[in-house]
């Protein structure tokens, strides 16, 4: 199987997963938020896990030539790896960033439609559906 193929599937099974539970269950939202705002020691352990899977993301999938998705799969892998670089060098902006997102829920659940969106296209592309 094509490692773009591969990661269309995973990628978008995760976001549209994650994203659909933190919608409807906006409580577990809400206590996420909680969690990276006021914690420190957690911002990092979750820069440390984004770093784990951005880093062999990049090294695998760096498309930058290909189709759309392929570019899509890269953007995230390069992003994962940021997040992750950004938490463990600057955890206190990242906890800030998290206070302003308590403030605005409504912003956060507009960033998790986009998430889940994204994983749709994926998965249609992943899996050949036609969602």
């Amino acid at each position: 199987m094509d490692i773009s193929i591969f990661l269309a599937q995973a990628l978008g099974l995760f976001l549209v997963i994650s994203g659909v539970a933190l919608l409807v269950r906006p409580q577990a939202m809400k206590d996420l938020t909680d969690v990276f705002s006021g914690n420190r020691a957690a911002v990092m352990m979750g820069g440390y896990l984004s770093l784990i899977v951005g880093i062999p993301l990049v090294l695998v999938h760096s498309v930058w030539d290909g189709a759309l998705w392929q570019t899509v799969i890269s953007v995230l892998a390069w992003l994962t790896l940021v997040k992750g670089v950004v938490r463990v060098f600057a955890p206190d902006t990242v906890v800030s960033w998290g206070r302003a997102l308590q403030r605005s829920m409504g912003l956060l659940k507009l960033i998790i439609l986009v998430m889940v969106l994204v994983g749709l296209y994926l998965l249609y592309v992943g899996f050949g559906l036609s969602l």
